[in-house]
């Protein structure tokens, strides 16, 4: 087989392509590195074996020849020509790459989920285009995800359109009757069923997976046992990645494709609104703390108390544990000094008043009463004894789609059908998911962190029928 690939090098293809390298080979087919003699840069060129006699092979690549060529994402590798050799031998003219694949990227580890996502939103845009005319991948992988650094930028772009299946079909079945790589196949590919663009969807999440984690979401010791874990086992929960990431993701791995993400162009608006997410501040599962202290915490119980770190709080005390207020010369204690301790007092009752504001100053709600006070409560006359209290202000959002009669859930909590105001926390330092539900619709979600009680919630996308 060496021999026949190094046999080409030096020929020449359509009289201005001259072979000078191999770049990689598979079962049926060459890509050789070339000089273009008219314009004089490098390019890479896909060509069939010389003793390829499949048909089937040969039908796949001219119609990827026919496909690819049409594609005109930035993501999707660029085919500047096709054409047949002289022998009959199919081939296509490519932009060369330069940089890695993300199989060799994810060789050193787990990706930052904020890279993770900017590759996974690429991808899905390229497949977008591809889906639109009729074409799915059905073999995406890390292998078939090229990174090129440009300048400051990292550009992506997605490979072997078409017969990535048929090329590489000897590594999956030695029967070679279902395509595609066991560790990104969907249940319905590794079930052999009629496949759609959805399959590719379930691929992508596989990656963005395996880029959050280091690893992919199932993997066994044999291809068959990893095909059987797709179609049966549960998917582990990504622990290295955000609320809204990790939802996304679990949402593409959904083994019943009727209740996948539908569409390529929607995964990737989904994964838009997590970068989004991540770039006004949101942490990532690992690193997110409780959103703060509760107020009970935050009330002193003597002027002297440590520092809670919160410089509203404290008034500038230092985290080692120094009282909130400091004299200038030397104080031996408060009880020592009744103008040190009148000013300390002042500043603690300053202080419990600026926590009261902050928690409560935007509450509609009427206050709770003092726990101090020991008058008898009367039920009967308030007549809303049984109702609690609001903890936090509310903002209550129009919720409007093209569809009439949706059901809104806020955190997974049915409210109302459309059109129709939900009742949305404010404050508590969260972002809330807003999901819209029909039959026959694809759910819309929407991740959102209201900043006032008065904030309208951001436009929905309309609703698609499955």
């Amino acid at each position: 087989m060496e021999l026949t690939f190094t046999r080409d090098i030096g020929k020449k293809i359509a009289g201005r392509y001259k072979i000078t390298d191999v770049i990689g080979e598979g079962g049926m087919g060459v890509v050789y590195e070339a000089w273009d003699t008219q314009v004089e840069r490098k390019v890479a060129i896909k060509l069939v074996r010389s003793d390829t006699t499949d048909r089937k092979f040969l039908s796949r690549f001219r119609r990827e020849l026919e496909i690819t060529s049409k594609l005109r994402h930035p993501s999707t590798i660029r085919v500047f020509e096709h054409g047949e050799t002289k022998d009959g031998r199919p081939y296509m003219v490519m932009e060369l790459l330069t940089g890695e694949s993300l199989a060799d990227r994810l060789e050193q580890g787990p990706l930052d989920e904020m890279e993770a996502l900017q590759i996974a939103r690429q991808a899905a845009e390229s497949l977008s285009e591809a889906h639109e005319h009729g074409v799915f991948h059905r073999d995406l992988k890390p292998d078939n995800i090229f990174v090129e650094t440009v300048g400051v930028s990292k550009v992506v772009k997605v490979l072997d359109f078409g017969i990535a299946g048929g090329v590489d079909a000897t590594r999956l079945t030695q029967a070679g009757e279902v395509f595609g790589t066991p560790q990104y196949m969907s249940p319905e590919q590794c079930n052999g069923l009629p496949l759609d663009h959805r399959t590719d969807i379930y691929s992508l999440a596989c990656i963005l997976y395996e880029m959050l984690e280091g690893r992919p979401p199932f993997s066994a010791e044999t291809p068959m046992a990893t095909m059987l874990k797709h179609v049966r086992a549960k998917v582990p929960p990504p622990r290295h990645a955000s609320k809204e990431t990790a939802k996304v993701v679990l949402m593409g791995l959904r083994k019943d494709r009727s209740k996948r993400i539908q569409t390529a162009g929607r995964l990737a608006e989904l994964i838009g609104q997590c970068i989004g997410y991540l770039r006004s501040g949101g942490d990532s599962r690992s690193s997110r703390v409780d959103s703060g202290p509760s107020t009970a915490q935050l009330l002193p119980s003597n002027v002297g108390m440590p520092s809670t770190g919160h410089q509203a709080i404290t008034m500038g005390a230092r985290s080692g544990g120094a009282p909130a207020v400091t004299a200038s010369g030397p104080v031996p204690g408060f009880a020592e000094d009744s103008r040190g301790r009148t000013i300390a007092i002042g500043l603690g009752l300053l202080a419990i008043g600026l926590v009261i504001a902050m928690f409560f100053s935007d509450m509609s709600s009427t206050p709770q009463d003092s726990r101090e006070d020991e008058a008898p409560k009367s039920a009967a006359a308030s007549g809303d004894a049984q109702a609690e209290p609001e903890k936090l202000p509310m903002n209550r959002a129009l919720v409007q789609t093209n569809i009439e009669g949706a059901q809104v859930y806020v955190d997974e909590k049915y409210q109302c059908d459309t059109p129709c105001e939900v009742k949305v926390p404010v404050g508590d330092g969260l972002s809330h998911e807003i999901r819209v539900k029909k039959e026959g619709y694809v759910d819309l979600i929407k991740v959102w962190k209201p900043k006032s009680v008065a904030e309208p919630l951001p436009k929905l996308a309309p609703m698609e029928k499955i």
